[in-house]
């Protein structure tokens, strides 16, 4: 049984190193034209926020704690973003603890 784990514990690290990955050029987002920033510790995350079956973008501000709800106008494989909002919950925007 030692022989076998040990045998894997080498292999494994072989297996996984030997391969090269390949990653698409960055790019970035763009509202209306503008590169969206929100200062520096974004939290993106990509979904399908309104249920329109397009993926929108939620971005968590670190300056600020507000996050920013962006509505993709466009479609899936190319999303367009025209404008922002903030989230409200009970009428108050939603922030999260920042700093």
């Amino acid at each position: 049984m030692y022989k076998v784990l040990f045998f894997a514990l080498l292999l494994f690290p072989t297996l996984v190193l030997s391969q090269s990955f390949s990653f698409e050029s960055p790019y970035n987002l763009q509202c209306s034209g503008t590169v969206i920033d929100v200062g520096y510790y974004g939290s993106p995350c990509v979904a399908d926020w309104d249920g329109d079956g397009l993926k929108d973008l939620i971005l968590g501000q670190f300056a600020s704690g507000y996050i920013r709800f962006y509505k993709n106008e466009g479609t899936n494989a190319s999303p367009v973003f025209n404008s922002f909002s903030y989230l409200y919950a009970d009428g108050v925007i939603i922030t999260m603890a920042y700093g």
